[in-house]
């Protein structure tokens, strides 16, 4: 980022709000970063409102025309179940309250996360100041079974969130078309945002540099990311660590243990939780990522924020098709495509990087790059968020809403 300057209220901004942290707080913050970019492309200011961070009413530069507040609305996870469901039950309060106190108003409010809570704080206070408020929907939450689903209110206030109190607000950004296409049944003005990131400013890796394929996986897998099926690819395919070595970035060695592995491939090193920048060089020093995930609605829903910061890089992904990668990925161009989320499909298409040539890869690497500055740069999204913000700012003075943004 460029030089700091001071926020000025008398000119256009967004306030982005929600209970993340940032700058520092993983794919969610670079999501932000990524959209709040593309605003001040478009001439706001964009004021950061995070939720997760100590209270400070001072409004701090980040640079670039993005500010910096916070307001700690998640402060009572130390404290009993029951207390602590009551205190998140009035989540959003905070920054309702710290939206009242601005002098000027905002061209539009922004929320990331926060679900029903923040909905419910912010909503009235937007109607009476005629600001438009926007959510930005980058997921769709559900659970293993009916059960987890039946005993979890969490997901019950998110579900709440999702069906019925998002679409009675003024607008989305939505990070997928299913998304999209969701809201826009809906009858809400929708534009369609990817991950993205400065990628312009994003150093190119050379990726491997030894005899053997050097593959990446970076990121927490939770119940989406397959981590277990490429293990087992791996040791069908090198099982002597002759071929390939695998860097893990997030998952410690003990870690791969619940993945019923008898022996954990000795090409396999796991280097544990480690900082964004440094997963982000292992990334680089790659020959090809892989992001293998089921096709289910979670998936379907989200969009993998480390698949664009591999293309970034210039690091080939290999990937099965889940959410808009198809739009993306093509096989044998910019990555390798598995048509499933089997270890065998999977150890299939290892044998094919494994044979790739120096030449090959190298052309791999540049049309990933290529496919990062033309898909997901944030520069590439400013003209569509603008029209989202233009027209729900519009819609407060008309009798319907637009679509179709």
């Amino acid at each position: 980022m460029t030089a700091a300057r001071r926020f000025d209220p008398a000119r256009p901004f967004i306030v982005y709000v929600g209970p993340f942290a940032f700058p520092e707080g993983g794919a969610a913050a670079r999501r932000i970063l990524g959209n709040a970019q593309s605003l001040v492309a478009a001439g706001y200011q964009v004021l950061v409102l995070s939720g997760q961070q100590a209270p400070d009413d001072a409004v701090h530069p980040l640079g670039d025309g993005i500010f910096l507040a916070s307001t700690s609305e998640r402060d009572a996870e130390h404290l009993p179940n029951l207390l602590r469901l009551t205190r998140y039950a009035t989540m959003g309060a905070k920054s309702r309250d710290w939206l009242e106190r601005l002098e000027t108003r905002p061209a539009a409010v922004i929320l990331y996360s926060g679900y029903t809570p923040y909905i419910l704080q912010l909503r009235g206070w937007c109607r009476t100041a005629r600001v438009p408020l926007i959510f930005d929907a980058v997921e769709w939450y559900t659970a293993a079974s009916p059960l987890g689903f039946a005993t979890s209110p969490y997901l019950w206030q998110t579900e709440i969130a999702l069906r019925w109190l998002i679409p009675k607000l003024d607008g989305v950004i939505a990070i997928s078309r299913w998304l999209e296409d969701h809201y826009a049944r809906a009858g809400l003005p929708v534009v369609r945002v990817p991950p993205t990131m400065d990628v312009k400013m994003t150093p190119v890796g050379k990726g491997g540099n030894d005899e053997r394929l050097t593959l990446v996986y970076a990121g927490i897998p939770g119940r989406k990311d397959l981590l277990g099926v490429l293990l087992r690819a791996v040791a069908t395919v090198d099982p002597n660590s002759e071929r390939l070595r695998l860097n893990i970035f997030g998952p410690s060695a003990e870690d791969l243990k619940a993945y019923g592995l008898a022996v954990v491939p000795p090409s396999v090193t796991a280097h544990g939780p480690v900082a964004q920048a440094t997963a982000m060089a292992g990334v680089a020093r790659a020959d090809f990522s892989v992001l293998l995930r089921r096709p289910d609605k979670v998936a379907t829903a989200g969009f993998p924020t480390k698949f664009v910061e591999s293309l970034a890089v210039g690091t080939p992904v290999i990937a099965t098709l889940t959410s808009d990668l198809a739009d993306h990925l093509v096989d044998g161009q910019n990555g390798l495509v598995c048509d499933d989320a089997s270890p065998e499909t999977v150890a299939r298409v290892l044998e094919r990087a494994l044979a790739m040539t120096t030449k090959q890869k190298s052309a791999l690497r540049k049309t990933a790059r290529h496919t990062a500055e033309t898909g997901f740069d944030y520069r590439r999204h400013t003209d569509g968020l603008q029209r989202l913000v233009e027209a729900v700012t519009c819609a407060k003075d008309a009798p319907t809403k637009r679509t179709g943004i």
